[in-house]
């Protein structure tokens, strides 16, 4: 089984593929645009609160989302969205699910509005890639939906690269999850020992995908640190997988 052919390259997203201007897995931009989108919304149902205050429980939910990443955990998105409004001083009666999806509108609005940043090059190197293997991406997302990362994904050229895309907060399971590993590659008959897992967390996505018996690449991103998880193989950038598969034959 360990000698299985590599028919499949699953790939994370964040820090992998995709980041913000400044490098980082998050924009203070952003995060501004959707205190104030949300603020006017809310003014809008005679619900007034602050902006600094509406950043502040939306940031304390992304932390939340985040720590529970690192255990496999995640919600639907507008469940975090709900729990995000019962934080805040609202009177629960007016915590309608009309108004929970008036408020997931409007963060994916502000995620569209000012996007990350694809990372150059990948475009060519997964449409060379695809050539000769299956690829798919597997992605612990937070604050936005798996929606608006689609319309996202094909105003950019990048949806049709995939032959599968799983995201944390529409599966309600996330990396390190054996779960949500299985569940991605039983979905294009891949065995485990038949994927090259590629991504820039050593806890969600090496030991993850290296405890169902995929094979791995880390993301080093220019970090040095010690493996919890020890990789197949170590990169700097995406951009180097090609040059991984070339040079060790898979």
């Amino acid at each position: 089984m360990k000698n299985k052919k590599i028919r499949t390259l699953s790939f994370d997203l964040w820090l992998t593929l995709i980041y913000e201007s400044d490098l980082t897995a998050h924009s203070d931009i952003r995060r501004n645009i959707r205190s104030e989108k949300i603020k006017i919304k809310l003014s809008k149902h005679n619900i007034d609160l602050s902006a600094e205050k509406i950043t502040s429980v939306f940031n304390d939910i992304s932390r939340t989302i985040n720590s529970g990443h690192e255990k496999g955990l995640d919600k639907k998105f507008n469940e975090w969205v709900l729990q995000g409004l019962n934080s805040l001083d609202i009177d629960r009666e007016k915590v309608t699910s009309k108004l929970v999806k008036e408020i997931a509108d409007v963060i994916d609005e502000a995620f569209l509005e000012h996007p990350p940043q694809l990372l150059s090059g990948v475009l060519e190197m997964l449409t060379s890639l695809r050539k000769k293997y299956n690829i798919i991406l597997i992605s612990n997302t937070g604050l936005t939906s798996p929606e608006a990362y689609i319309r996202w994904f094909k105003r950019i050229e990048l949806f049709d690269k995939f032959d599968g895309l799983f995201f944390s907060n529409d599966l309600s399971i996330a990396k390190p999850s054996e779960k949500i590993f299985h569940l991605a590659f039983e979905s294009i008959n891949a065995l485990p020992q038949e994927v090259l897992h590629i991504g820039d967390n050593l806890n969600t996505d090496v030991c993850g995908s290296k405890n169902v018996g995929a094979k791995t690449v880390w993301i080093t991103n220019g970090v040095n640190t010690k493996f919890s998880c020890k990789p197949d193989f170590v990169a700097e950038s995406v951009l180097e997988v090609k040059d991984i598969i070339r040079d060790h034959n898979i």
